[in-house]
């Protein structure tokens, strides 16, 4: 996810999200980018007070509160990079509930150099870790519920994991 798509993000919730009971992230089919932290974040906001403009209704402040209700976060085979970061911290904090298939594992942090004739070159410099110790570019992440969608799912234009997502997301 890029910050143009976060900015994207944090402004739909903003907008289409308030007095939402629920929220499926579907982080399938995201190649990263480095904002996991601003996603962990956001998704972590609770009610912590409410206002109101002259007698008018009380409402609760930030208007969007992610971690006040249930969440489903959905990942797949093409779920890499940051979106493996995001997905895990997700995981290892216990914000959300992750359905879907293991992550591609491929995650790993470059650190780029310039060479004299101009062109640049990027080497792996940096490794992540679950919090336990694991090499998440060969561990990746494991959804709590497994769901594979199929070729024949796409085909007939179904989501089984989605519809699972939403089937524990009521449910919760």
């Amino acid at each position: 996810m890029s910050d143009e798509a976060l900015s994207n993000f944090v402004i739909e919730m903003n907008t289409y999200g308030v007095h939402k009971q629920g929220l499926v992230l579907d982080l399938r089919y995201n190649n990263g980018g480095n904002v996991h932290r601003e996603i962990i974040d956001f998704l972590r906001q609770k009610q912590h007070f409410r206002w109101s403009y002259r007698d008018q209704e009380r409402v609760s402040h930030p208007n969007v509160t992610p971690a006040d209700y249930p969440i489903i976060v959905l990942i797949n085979e093409r779920s890499l990079s940051d979106a493996e970061v995001t997905s895990n911290g997700i995981k290892e904090l216990g914000i959300a509930k992750i359905v879907g298939t293991e992550s591609y594992r491929w995650i790993i942090f470059t650190s780029g150099a310039m060479l004299v004739d101009g062109s640049s070159v990027r080497l792996p410099a940096w490794g992540c870790y679950t919090l336990d110790g694991k090499d998440l570019e060969k561990a990746g992440v494991s959804p709590d519920i497994y769901i594979k969608n199929t070729f024949k799912d796409r085909v007939e234009s179904k989501d089984p994991q989605l519809e699972r997502a939403i089937k524990e997301l009521l449910s919760l």
